[in-house]
């Protein structure tokens, strides 16, 4: 691909996370638009009749008014209102996640692997596609009062377009090609920051634009930033001009039989990745190791699940929050987290923490958060959670640099296309099994999936601390430290709308390691760690290419 401007580059990652902020907001308008239907009781007074769902600003403007402070009663016409909702409006989103999981599992393995030969310009083409007939089915619906299927009908289209995934993953390829080795780091850094700024101004404009005009004219702003951000990519990004632009980043090696056996050609190749942790490959310290970081980021990603229906409970009793109340907390989340997750990370890297102790201490961050959450019951209490969270999502910000050490290079592009469809799994089914949780729960124990949330994080916890004292024990040659250059980096990730510690959960609009996943992993005190034997030729690794095959 011809070289592309960091400003182009800027100009798609904004206009992306803007658009991934106005989708997030489809769980409030599921609410809203129940609570305007339900039939309240023969002997109920209040005339919830005169409120049509279609008009959502209006009905908006005055359920706030009515919601200013939280009926608690459970005999209360507006607590079965609400109840009632919250569970109508979770099983939609339960029915749409089970739609869109299951093609954007498929299509996140196919695009992830098949990058190289279909063009990159190609595949980011396509999630934009998908969300901008998404976006237009959505404005049918809203209309044309459509039924409940075609809602489902959008989630397949997103989910077989690969979604905001493949968007991320497309986008960090084309910020590594188009920048030069030693910008990268502060290349990133700044595009992280850049995403953060703007994820944080748009949730909280979001908030108090959806209390002004409603849901539809949102969708129709969400079209149009979609519409440009496709014309960006036709007329700014050009095509190379030979194919052996678009594969030799990917996969770099002197060897061309090396690369031969690493192209995804035939079918055999197609599930190599799945043999890629097998005991034979390496000795059984690195294997164990290996298998104890993946499964830790396993339970990690199914944990952060649990938040899938955040914003419900935020919607729901004690809080009844407004959107203005959740833009407000979610713009002071993402910019709370960007900070305070970065000086945590510092701060451990200074005291000599390994990458196993620091996951360690994040679980358990976690695992505080959780609870915390779980039992708060008033808005200051969800504020003060925000300064136990930022410390809890370092294990999805570590993982594939904690792999890359014990894996050959020529394994890597292999093993992290099965951690990326790994976590798409867990991130799916989690997601979608959590929101079914809540919706038939919500009436009795609404902090169910919380706890739940808590209970799962105790396991990667003992897995790291297994994995730590493991790694303790090896010798400095089997985990050579790296120079202060050499540091691998994280992906590049679009808000995922979850709380700040909520890894790849779809939930509100907070992004998680929207700044820190950008940024290379410090590891001048932490044995940080390409898994190359002393003897091998340094030039074995293309710099360009770790970049790229570690997302």
């Amino acid at each position: 691909m011809a070289d592309i401007g960091a400003y182009t580059i800027g100009t798609i990652l904004s206009l992306q996370t803007l658009c991934t902020c106005v989708i997030s907001t489809i769980g409030q308008y599921f609410y809203i638009y129940y609570l305007g239907i339900y039939t309240p009781p023969s002997n109920s007074t209040y005339n919830w009749s005169t409120i049509s769902p279609s008009s959502s600003s209006n009905f908006l403007k005055k359920f706030n008014e009515e919601t200013k402070q939280c009926i608690d009663s459970d005999v209360s016409f507006d607590n079965d209102a609400q109840v009632w909702a919250q569970e109508k409006s979770a099983d939609l989103f339960f029915w749409t996640s089970l739609v869109n999981s299951c093609p954007l599992i498929i299509m996140t393995y196919i695009l992830g692997l098949y990058t190289p030969k279909l063009g990159k310009r190609f595949v980011l083409l396509l999630p934009m596609i998908g969300i901008l007939a998404q976006f237009t089915i959505w404005l049918a619906i809203i209309y044309f009062h459509l039924p409940d299927y075609w809602w489902y009908i959008a989630a397949g289209i997103v989910g077989a377009s690969g979604s905001t995934g493949i968007l991320s993953f497309v986008l960090t390829l084309i910020i590594t090609d188009n920048t030069h080795e030693n910008d990268l780091s502060s290349r990133c850094v700044y595009l992280g920051a850049l995403q953060t700024g703007v994820s944080a101004i748009g949730i909280f404009a979001i908030g108090y634009y959806i209390d002004w005009r409603g849901f539809t004219d949102l969708c129709w702003i969400g079209l149009g930033l979609e519409v440009l951000s496709i014309f960006v990519v036709l007329f700014a990004f050009k095509k190379s001009n030979s194919n052996l632009n678009e594969r030799t980043p990917l996969l770099n090696s002197p060897n061309e039989n090396d690369f031969k056996e690493l192209s995804p050609n035939t079918c055999s190749h197609f599930f190599q990745a799945c043999t890629v942790f097998h005991f034979s490959r390496r000795d059984s310290k690195k294997s164990t190791s290996l298998l104890l970081t993946l499964i830790s980021n396993m339970f990690y990603t199914l944990a952060s699940t649990t938040f899938a229906p955040f914003v419900w409970f935020l919607l729901n009793a004690p809080f009844c929050w407004s959107s203005q109340n959740i833009g407000n907390y979610s713009a002071f989340a993402a910019i709370s987290y960007a900070i305070l997750s970065v000086l945590g990370m510092q701060a451990l890297t200074q005291a000599g923490a390994s990458d196993a102790v620091i996951c360690l201490i994040s679980h358990m961050f976690f695992l505080a958060s959780n609870l915390w959450l779980a039992f708060a019951s008033s808005a200051w209490e969800l504020y003060a959670g925000l300064l136990v969270s930022a410390f809890s999502g370092y294990q999805g910000s570590l993982t594939m640099s904690m792999m890359a050490k014990w894996l050959a290079p020529h394994e890597r592009p292999h093993a992290f296309t099965l951690v990326t469809e790994i976590n798409t799994i867990m991130t799916t089914f989690g997601t979608t099994f959590f929101t079914w949780v809540y919706a038939r729960t919500v009436a009795n124990y609404r902090n169910l999936t919380f706890l739940i949330g808590a209970g799962l994080c105790i396991i990667p916890t003992i897995l790291n601390l297994c994995l730590a004292l493991l790694t303790r024990k090896m010798s400095d040659e089997e985990l050579p430290p790296l120079s202060e250059n050499e540091v691998e980096p994280a992906p590049l990730r679009l808000p995922n709308n979850g709380p700040p510690h909520a890894g790849d959960a779809t939930c509100i609009v907070i992004p998680s390691r929207s700044l820190t996943s950008s940024m290379r992993t410090p590891v001048l005190d932490r044995s940080r760690h390409n898994s190359i034997d002393e003897n091998e030729p340094e030039e074995v690794i293309n710099p360009s290419t770790d970049d790229l095959i570690t997302f």
